[in-house]
């Protein structure tokens, strides 16, 4: 039994994702993608994060990990916020922010009890649970959680901190199968993501690709953000 949602009072990112909307299209081309990557194995986990911050990372870790769920219904996805400084997809969601990943990083809750159901019978969501004083202190024990999310979901999607301020996503990184880079159209300086990328490679992190966020007028106004486009790295 997973942790049930609590009653909908607010707006959620569920109210704003539409089937048919030329955004859902491009998730739906993201997801599909990022799943396979040009490499020889599928790729069954993620993490998602920018050079610094405002650049859009969480919304489309959130939307993607919709857009998994509904393209494949018969896989379970997660969705892990692993920003422990600065958590939004427990809002997004409209669930609790605890128990959750520092939680299950800490030994103070099992899976069951962090991972949130949603709308969708196979989505959850693992909000990031109580605030830290120093999440590094904590990321050590992250391969171990992340590979009890990977046993038990055939997909895990990570929403992390920026790569260039803290070091929580380079840590993180290469315990998932690979990192896409958000990067915000005509905001991120092009020396600044060369500099996001030396830092993933530093760690030794797959860089599956990037997400160029801000391309088009997508989006309600309700996020402040827009869409997309997708390109290999390699």
């Amino acid at each position: 039994m997973f942790r049930k949602e609590k009653a909908q009072t607010e707006t959620t990112i569920f109210d704003y994702y539409s089937s048919e909307s030329s955004a859902a299209t491009e998730f739906r081309r993201l997801a599909r993608n990022v799943r396979y990557c040009g490499n020889p194995k599928e790729v069954r986990s993620i993490l998602i994060t920018s050079a610094t911050k405002h650049e859009g990372k969480s919304i489309i870790a959130a939307n993607l990990a919709i857009a998994m769920a509904k393209r494949e219904v018969d896989k379970q996805v997660a969705l892990v916020d692993c920003d422990l400084r600065k958590p939004v997809i427990h809002s997004l969601f409209g669930i609790e922010k605890e128990p959750g990943f520092a939680d299950l990083l800490n030994g103070a809750a099992e899976m069951s009890e962090a991972a949130h159901v949603t709308q969708l019978p196979n989505l959850k969501v693992i909000p990031t649970g109580p605030g830290v004083d120093s999440p590094l202190h904590l990321l050590p024990g992250a391969k171990d959680v992340l590979a009890g999310c990977k046993n038990l979901f055939d997909m895990v999607i990570c929403d992390a901190p920026p790569i260039i301020p803290v070091d929580d996503a380079a840590i993180l990184g290469p315990h998932v199968g690979g990192v896409l880079l958000v990067v915000m159209a005509g905001k991120t300086d092009r020396v600044v993501v060369k500099r996001a990328i030396e830092i993933l490679n530093e760690a030794k992190v797959e860089i599956l690709g990037t997400v160029l966020n801000n391309l088009h007028g997508i989006l309600p106004y309700y996020y402040d953000y827009k869409y997309y486009r997708y390109n290999e790295t390699h």
